[in-house]
């Protein structure tokens, strides 16, 4: 007997953004499955979305930055989103099919495909899942304005409340999330981490001394300890560079912590989704996660960065998903937030990066359980056992 078949209705938004790779592989590979219908509902169809050659129906209603602009300020003053239920209106107006289970993919950002996902569920009296990639709102002091953050936990604790199933990132995202609100009978929760790219790289070892950080750099993500150390490898080796490619990066106190002499050693420069070229030139990778204990947060690049033959320098509090998955690696360096951590984790490091006897094939337990391949047939089965409720 086949397995049991799914129609299914994915709800998200930024279709051309960076961050929508990572919903457009896990579709890719639910499309691609048999026995599955697959319908998306986004606000711009992005041209990945437009190859996927599983997917039956894309409806694209768009949301204009008014429309944008008056989510935000709802959002942060009264803990409402009448944008998000005016979409969700015009978008069920366009979507007339009935369907197992709405399924809303969102980050922190944009939270109008859980409303709608919400909307369309109660109407169709189907199944309603949530994928949330972030820690929704995000805890610990990540969103600054007070009524913001409230403001985000009131559209948290309307919508979520409604859900049959809940998946988030890692295990501790899902903890936090799942106790900031009330459960519906029956709930069903999963951890699906964020899916890698399958490019690989299998670099020659290169011949510059190349720190390279890529991603943001904001919030809690503290650089000055980054700096301070990379001031006092600089005394040991002259020739060492750091690079930071991506956004964000507020380097307050750079002027203070380096001279003007070792800020020469610094490049900074805008995002790209060409990394390969970076990858060969760099010694070491680094990541950086927020400066508090038991953060739920796990970097997207981390991901990505298992797939790259350079040692990653991972700088993680106590407590967190680094933390847990990355220990007992030895091509994976783990550090504290500190200057002296972070000094010698960067120094140890590069010690291993210029020796012989590497072996990145240690990681393909993190590789697989990163890969789509993984990823998709827990979704998929966690969606059947869903629907056969």
């Amino acid at each position: 007997m086949g397995a049991k078949g799914i129609k299914l209705l994915a709800i998200y938004f930024r279709a051309g953004s960076g961050i929508n790779a990572i919903y457009e592989r896990l579709l890719a590979g639910i499309a691609a499955e048999q026995n599955v219908v697959v319908d998306v509902l986004c606000n711009e169809v992005s041209p990945n979305l437009e190859r996927m050659a599983g997917v039956r129906n894309r409806y694209a209603v768009p949301f204009s930055k008014k429309m944008g602009s008056w989510y935000r300020k709802c959002l942060r003053w009264f803990g409402t989103t009448p944008t998000s239920d005016r979409w969700s209106r015009v978008a069920a107006e366009v979507v007339a099919e009935d369907y197992d289970v709405v399924v809303a993919i969102c980050a922190g950002t944009q939270l109008t495909p859980v409303v709608c996902g919400r909307h369309l569920a109660q109407k169709l009296g189907c199944k309603f899942a949530i994928y949330a990639v972030d820690a929704i709102p995000a805890p610990g002091g990540w969103v600054r304005k007070r009524n913001e953050y409230w403001g985000k936990m009131r559209i948290v604790r309307r919508n979520w409340s409604a859900a049959d199933y809940v998946a988030a990132a890692n295990r501790y995202m899902l903890e936090f999330q799942l106790s900031t609100f009330r459960h519906k009978a029956g709930l069903q929760t999963s951890v699906l981490y964020t899916s890698s790219p399958e490019e690989w790289h299998n670099n020659p070892v290169s011949n510059r001394t190349l720190f390279l950080y890529t991603g943001s750099l904001y919030g809690l993500r503290n650089p000055d300890y980054l700096l301070r150390a990379f001031g006092r490898l600089l005394s040991e080796r002259p020739d060492a560079e750091l690079m930071l490619v991506g956004m964000g990066f507020k380097l307050r106190n750079i002027n203070s912590i380096l001279t003007p002499a070792e800020r020469s050693h610094i490049t900074i420069a805008p995002h790209t989704n060409n990394l390969a070229p970076l990858f060969a030139d760099a010694k070491v990778l680094l990541d950086i996660d927020a400066d508090r204990k038991k953060d739920p947060f796990l970097s997207s690049k981390i991901a990505s960065y298992l797939r790259v033959n350079r040692v990653v320098v991972s700088e993680t509090g106590e407590d967190t998903p680094s933390r847990e998955l990355f220990a007992g690696y030895r091509t994976i360096v783990q550090c504290d937030h500190s200057a002296e951590s972070v000094y010698e984790g960067r120094k140890h490091a590069l010690e291993l990066a210029e020796s012989d006897d590497l072996d990145f094939s240690e990681r393909k337990p993190l590789v697989e359980m990163f890969s789509a391949e993984n990823i998709v047939p827990i979704f998929l089965d966690d969606l059947r056992r869903l629907c056969a409720q």
